[in-house]
């Protein structure tokens, strides 16, 4: 049975024209099997937005209102930059998801690091 305490996250979705610049820029055609790549964007983008203060502020501490920022790439776009960067450089293109959950992780143990004394 689900846990009705917790609540649900959905995600709000890539808008049409990061979609677009994710796909062309990794080397994707249409008929290629983006569609992980995307999912594996969202997380990552969804694992940054949640390490930002300004976010966290903007929607009351409730990461469950997380989609109420709309598209995460227009919000953050300093880190889809950084993605796209990142999946750029990967090779082959079997590594892409790897990359991008690494980066994920990368920007959530970043923002968990002790500041300067």
């Amino acid at each position: 049975m689900a846990d009705t305490t917790q609540p649900t996250i959905h995600m709000h979705p890539l808008c049409a024209t990061h979609r677009a610049l994710l796909v062309k820029q990794a080397g994707y055609g249409p008929a290629d099997p983006w569609q992980a790549l995307e999912i594996a964007t969202q997380i990552a983008l969804f694992q940054g937005a949640s390490c930002d203060d300004k976010v966290h502020a903007e929607i009351g501490g409730d990461i469950a209102r997380l989609p109420e920022i709309g598209c995460l790439a227009c919000r953050k776009p300093d880190l889809f930059g950084q993605l796209v960067d990142k999946v750029q450089r990967s090779f082959p293109s079997d590594a892409h998801v790897g990359a991008i959950k690494a980066l994920g992780e990368r920007w959530v143990s970043d923002a968990a690091a002790p500041g300067p004394a």
